[in-house]
Order: structure tokens, then C-alpha cells, then sequence
């Protein structure tokens, strides 16, 4: 029986990238269904997003990327230097694009890659585009998808199942029959929690 495992996640949320990469490593030991559900960290971000240096210290924030590539570095995941919060809309919407089409767990890698590692404008629609053809999909009806929001309400009902759920921070994951997980935490917590709940099945 495979493990059902629920992740709240955004692109915009660092650690949830490290997760991501958690998850694909424990894939390989585990019969996972891990489904992804979007839920926007940052609603109120304009479209063509804002400097961080507005929202936090450049100390801080220089530590907290250092903290992810020490965290990411096992998984092969490397976070540039972050200069901007991206709005995440779009790429939260083409990710349901994508999970309909078959392809959302290359495209959710690869749109991370773009925002973290690449420091592409995830809210711009031609970066998601772009990502979007290298992972396979026909930009053509995702374009036409986007321009009339077609996904918009599949994320918004997200975040409300997200609000439901008690969700403060990001990643959380669940994991059937067990405490729920937050934010960034170490493959080995994970690995217990599907051990217990393999047990308790």
C-alpha cells in the first residue's frame, strides 16, 4: 500500500524547496503518493514582485540562504543569492496544469530550480512558459489557461484547506496517522514518521 504523504507548499518558500528534494530522496526507500498542495505565502506580493531588502535584514536574510544551501547541498539543490520575493500566482497555477497533464513533479523541481537556484521572476509569465516547455508541456493551451486563470480557484482552495488544517508555516507535511511536520526540518524526522505510520497501518 503506498504512504500517503500531504504537502502545503509555495514557490516562493525556501525550505519547501529543500523538502522537495527530502522527498525525492526518501521515494527511493518508500512507496510514497505525495500530493503537493498549493497554498500562497505571499498573497499581497505585486505581480512583478518587490526587493527583499524591503521586507528583511540582508543579514538575516544572507543567513537563512547559507542555512538552505547547507540543507539543500545533500540534494543537489543550490540557492543563489535572493534579491527578490517573486509573486507566485502564476506558477502555483501552471503547477495544476501540469499535475493534470502528468508532470507536475518535474515541473514543481523545475520551477524551484528557476526561482531559488536561477533567480528567474517566477511571476513573470515567460519564465513560466519556459520552464513549462522544458518540462514538456504544450505552452499553448497552458498560456490560454493562465490568461483566463483557469486553475486560479484550485489554488485558492488550497489555501483554504490549508487555513482548515491549522497550517502556519511552510512546508507542512502530513502524514497519514501521524503528527503533523513543519517547516525545515531533517530527512531522518521525516524517514521516523514514514517508518511509524508503515507500522501503523
Amino acid at each position: 500500500m503506498p504512504l500517503n504523504v500531504t504537502i502545503f507548499s509555495d514557490f516562493v518558500c525556501p525550505f519547501c524547496f529543500v523538502g522537495s528534494g527530502i522527498i525525492d530522496r526518501l521515494r527511493r526507500d518508500f512507496d510514497l503518493r505525495d500530493t503537493w498542495v498549493p497554498h500562497e505565502l505571499h498573497p499581497e506580493t505585486p505581480p512583478q514582485g518587490r526587493p527583499l531588502d524591503d521586507l528583511v535584514d540582508r543579514f538575516d536574510l544572507d543567513q537563512v540562504i547559507m542555512t538552505c544551501n547547507q540543507r539543500g547541498e545533500p540534494y543537489g539543490i543550490h540557492f543563489a543569492r535572493a534579491e527578490r520575493l517573486y509573486n507566485s500566482r502564476l506558477a502555483l497555477e501552471a503547477a495544476e496544469f501540469a499535475r493534470d497533464a502528468g508532470r507536475y513533479h518535474d515541473f514543481h523541481g523545475r520551477m524551484f530550480r528557476a526561482g531559488f537556484s536561477d533567480g528567474r521572476d517566477i511571476g513573470d509569465l515567460e519564465v513560466v512558459l519556459d520552464v513549462a516547455a522544458r518540462t514538456g508541456l504544450d505552452t499553448g493551451p497552458l498560456k490560454a489557461a493562465l490568461a483566463d486563470h483557469r486553475f486560479a480557484a484550485r489554488v485558492a482552495d488550497g489555501s483554504r484547506q490549508a487555513k482548515e488544517a491549522g497550517v502556519t508555516a511552510l512546508p507542512t507535511f502530513i502524514v497519514e496517522g501521524q503528527p503533523r511536520i513543519t517547516g525545515a526540518v531533517d530527512e531522518a524526522v521525516l524517514r521516523r514518521a514514514f517508518e511509524a505510520a508503515l507500522k501503523t497501518a
